[in-house]
This record gives C-alpha cells, structure tokens and sequence, in this order.
C-alpha cells in the first residue's frame, strides 16, 4: 500500500502541470498543423491519393527526425540561456542521483532487509525511518550551506564530500557478504548514502532556483528539463531493478549504484554550479576600494554592504567562513531548524538502539507534539497551522509497508497460498503502471479541482484515499480470489487508485507551501517545513511497527509463516481509517482559499 504526501519540492509542482500540458500543446499543433496535400485527396483521383499517401507517410517518417530538432534546439536555448555547466550539474545530480539511483535504491531496500534475514516487519519499518533521517534534516543542510562557506564556496564543497561518503558507504554495503556485515554498520552506510542524496538534491534546486529568479523568462522551461529528465530516469530506474534483484541480489543494486553516484564529485571539483567565493570578492573590494574611495554611487553601496557582509564572518582554520548575518536576521526559524534537527536525530538514535517498539512509539509521538508546539510559538499563524495539518497528515497515514512487502513477496515455500509476487513484478511491472496512473491524477486536479478550494480538495482526497485503502484491504484477506480477480489484477488496480488520487491531493499542498514561503528565504523555509512532514512520515513508521507488534503480524521471511498475515487486514483498516483524523482539523488548520489565490491577504 502506497503512502500519501501532500509535499514535494516547489520545482515539482511548477514542473508537471507545465511539462505535460507543453507536450500536449505540441501533439495538438502537430496535428493540427494544416498540410497543402492532405485537401486534394478529396477532391482528386486515385493517383493523386497515391502520391499524398506516400507523402504523408515521409511526413510521419519524419516526425521522429522533427522532434528530435526541437529537442536539441530547446536544449541548445537553455543552454544558452543558463549555461551548459549548470545543465550537466542538473544532470549528474537530479536525474542520475535523486531520480536514478535513489529508485534503484529505494526498491531494494526492503530485499536487502530480508537477504540479511531475521528482520521482521516491525524491525524494518523502524530500520527505514533511520535511513530516511536526511529528509528531515533539509532544514539544518541549507543552514549549513547557506551560512558555512569552504574555500568561499557554498554549495559545491558539500556535495562533493557527501559524493565521496556515498561512493565508500555503497562499495561497503554492496560488496559485504550479507552473512558477515554487521547489521549496525550496514544502516549507518544506508544513511550516509541517502544524505549524500538529499544534500546535493537540496544544493542542486537552490541553484537553479536562483537562476531561474535571475532570468524568469525561461523557468518553465528549465523545471521542465529538471523533472522531465528526473522523471525519465525514474521509469529506467523502475524498469531495470526488479532483474537486477532478481538476477544478482539486492546488495548488488547498491554496489552498481556507486557508478552513476560517483559522478557527484564534478559539480564541486570542476565548479558546475559556478558559485564565485565570497571571501575572494570582499577582500578584493576592501583591498581595490577600502574606504570606498573613487567608487560610484552604486558600486560604493555594494562596497559597503561587502564589508558590512565581511563584518559577520567568523573564520575557522583558515579556509572554513561562517555568516551570522542570515542567523541573527531570522532567528526564530533558526530555533526551529534546531529544534526539528535535534527531534530528528533522537528518533535516528533511539530507531537505530531500541528494539522495544512500545518505547520507539511513545518518543516518536512526543517528538511530533514539541513539533507542533514549536511551530505555534516560533511560525507566523498561518505557517504553523497549515504546516501543522501537513505533519497531522503524515503521522496518521500510519505505515504497514514492512509486513505488506512481505505479504506480497514471500515465496510459496514462506507463504503458500499468498500472492508469491516477484521482484519483477513487485517493483518494476507495479511501478510502471503506478507512474502511468499518475497522470491521470494530475489531469483530474488540472481539469476538474485547480479552481476548487483547498479544504474542498484535502476533503475529497482524504476520503477518497480511506474508502480505496479500505477495499485494497480484501487482498489480505484472500476475498479477491473468491470473486475470480487474481492477486496481480487486484493489486495493479488498486495502485492505479491510489497513485492517481495521491497525485490530484499532492499538487494543491506544495501550491499551498510555496504561497507560505517569506521572500528572500523561500529555500530555508520550504526546507523546514518539507522536513517537518519527513518526520511526519518517520513518526508513522514508529507507530506502525508499534501496532504491528501488538497484532502480532511479525512475519521476516521465514518458512511456514502464512499465520503471521492473519491480522493484518485489521492492521491495514486501522492505518487507513487514520487517515480521517487530520479531515476533521481542516476548517481550523488550512486557510479558506483557492490555489489560484495569494494568501498574503491573511497573514
């Protein structure tokens, strides 16, 4: 069962309703492009008709020749416009890292879990929120970027020692026999490599976001490359794990991971992201122009507000520069990203040591409440409150994915009678039909809900996501087979479902963060609050392997373990009824506005 989110990245929402909609706009024209041979077929002889078959069948002959023609030049125009290091940087980091391997990864975790053998379901629900920790950590990340500079350089340094800590973690994990490699040491590399994913993606869209402020015109244009690009890899990604799994092992799947990550290491050793030291460019003012003397009114201000700059560093060791200015200046969302970023690492921690899951909970619980409390009192109004109603919606759609992956996959030896899927089929047939279902959704919120408001959109797809989760639930307990549908029929329907309604509900919540971000640090917040509802997600994956314990579905791959499913219909009612509970906050927490509206009115 898929998990919902109302968040993504800004670039996400801007991307897909564009992207799409470009792609049909150039169909329609090629379609409706008039043709000087196409009229005389009806009006002429045989012959005539002949010849403009042949004619049009050059035409579609050449169409392939066409597009490709556009594509280059569209490139070429980006090009152009933001510069061809920018665009490989984009490259080597969204589509390869974020979209490619990050799919690779992802899908195989689960498989890696169980080659490693003894993990139960609630274990590796726990063991998956400890790796996904980085995602809740964007806000301290940016922090980081935005106000330590090494050698003067912001962003590239990161990535780069991020790439070579994903090249060492990924070479350890994939290369280990899975019999020998301490369980420890293997979620510690796990970790490591899904901060070297989340740290360069997060470098990667301030970069761009950047350059699509300095020359607006093109910027539709430019998401599209980034999530058109990403999206792509994603299909090659889905469509190429499930045999490599199969064939090979999980463990493999990180080790070749490694080739395309290390590719990291060019956007901050060749400086793809063109970023001009700071410290370089104040102490070439202050040596040109140390008092200002000689400068134009202009340059003078600018002079000026380098050394007012330079008057809020601090140095370390000679090469490392920290920025208070950015701290002192918005230090209440500061305190916040202190505060998330501790609550964060204490669940790592506690994921990562405990193994009593009825302890895991209740610290998991608490840390969502100071999350809440901390918004109130340090977020203006409105960001507390819709943020507050994202990370309600996270924690509620409690996760059972530890016990439905092995529900799905175990072999007949381990569940005989279950639905037995393969790896192929687990990951890659599912997961091509759920990114083709996907734009349906989008086409639905597009045509149907765009203008709706939001609490009108939240509603229908809240109670449309319990009502499909709830019929889903039949599969566990084998009712599908007594009306004639086959587990795989059943199941690609269902995900078709949901990841169509996951879609029209996921668009409205990043339109509604983006119009919640304060000029000037729409990155760090959209990074806080993004990380908020990542912990949101952690939380339901402590509480989920909580219930799970307590029904007693611990099923770990073992031989004969069909009883372990028994109760797990009940578990899979019980996290989809959960997803009620933020519905019945959305008059208090989300404002009474449309997409297409500002909400600065209500601040």
């Amino acid at each position: 069962m898929s998990k919902p989110s109302l968040s993504g990245s800004e670039a996400e929402l801007e991307w897909k309703p564009s992207f799409y909609s470009a792609a049909f706009r150039s169909v329609s024209a090629e379609k409706q492009q008039p043709s000087n041979e196409s009229q005389p077929l009806l009006q002429n002889n045989g012959a005539r008709g002949s010849t403009d078959d042949t004619n049009c069948c050059k035409n579609l002959a050449n169409l392939p020749c066409r597009q490709a023609t556009k594509g280059v030049q569209w490139i070429s125009m980006l090009q152009k416009n933001y510069g061809a290091k920018l665009l490989i940087a984009l490259i080597i980091v969204q589509h390869l890292t974020k979209g490619f391997v990050m799919s690779w990864i992802g899908n195989a975790l689960n498989y890696y879990f169980r080659d490693l053998g003894g993990i139960n379901s609630s274990t590796i629900q726990t063991y998956t929120a400890v790796i996904s920790t980085p995602w809740c950590l964007k806000g301290i990340l940016g922090l980081i970027s935005d106000t330590v500079t090494v050698f003067g350089y912001h962003k590239g340094p990161w990535i780069t020692l991020s790439t070579i800590g994903f090249v060492c973690a990924g070479i350890y994990v994939g290369l280990s026999p899975v019999k020998t490699i301490k369980l420890q040491n293997a979620i510690a590399c796990l970790l490591l490599m899904q901060l070297h994913i989340a740290w360069s993606d997060l470098l990667t869209e301030a970069k761009y976001s950047e350059k699509i402020r300095q020359k607006p015109a093109h910027g539709s244009d430019l998401i599209s490359f980034v999530w058109g690009g990403l999206s792509i890899a994603q299909l090659l990604a889905v469509a190429t794990v499930g045999q490599l799994i199969e064939h090979l092992g999980a463990k493999y799947v990180f080790a070749l991971s490694v080739i395309p990550c290390a590719l990291g290491i060019f956007p901050g050793s060749l400086n793809l992201l063109e970023e001009d030291p700071q410290h370089v460019r104040a102490q070439q003012q202050a040596l040109i122009h140390p008092n200002g003397d000689g400068m134009g009114p202009g340059l003078e201000a600018q002079g000026n507000e380098q050394l007012a700059h330079a008057g809020s560093l601090w140095s370390c060791f000679g090469f490392i520069t920290i920025n208070t200015s950015k701290i002192c200046k918005h230090s209440n969302y500061f305190v916040l990203v202190l505060i998330l970023t501790g609550l964060s690492l204490v669940l790592a921690v506690v994921g990562a040591v405990s193994t009593n899951n009825s302890l895991n909970c209740t610290i998991a619980i608490g840390a969502g409440l100071v999350t809440f409390i901390a918004f109130f009192v340090l977020a203006d109004p409105l960001v507390a409150k819709t943020n507050s109603f994202f990370l309600l919606y996270a924690c509620c759609y409690i996760s059972i994915e530890g016990a439905t992956f092995y529900f799905f996959t175990d072999t007949p030896e381990q569940y005989p009678g279950g639905p037995n899927f393969s790896p192929t089929f687990y990951t890659t047939v599912i997961g091509l039909i759920a990114s083709g279902t996907s734009l349906l959704g989008i086409y639905i919120y597009n045509a149907f809900l765009s203008h709706s408001k939001y609490r009108t959109i939240f509603l229908i797809n809240g109670l449309m996501w319990t009502l499909i989760n709830i019929i889903s639930c039949a599969v566990f307990l084998r009712w599908n087979l007594l009306v004639g549908i086959p587990d795989e029929v059943f199941v690609l329907g269902s995900q078709a479902l949901q990841q169509m309604i996951l879609q029209f509900g996921w668009i409205p919540g990043v339109v509604l963060m983006s119009h919640l971000c304060h000029e000037g640090m729409e990155a760090t917040m959209y990074a806080l609050m993004a990380g908020s509802q990542n912990m949101g997600s952690n939380i339901s994956y402590f509480t989920g392997a909580y219930i799970l314990e307590v029904l007693k579905v611990q099923p770990s791959g073992a031989k004969n373990e069909s009883h372990q499913f028994d109760n797990l219909w009940l578990v899979a009612v019980i996290s989809s009824l959960g997803g009620l509970v933020p519905l019945l906050f959305l008059p208090y927490l989300i404002p009474d506005a449309r997409p297409d509206e500002k909400l600065v009115h209500v601040r």
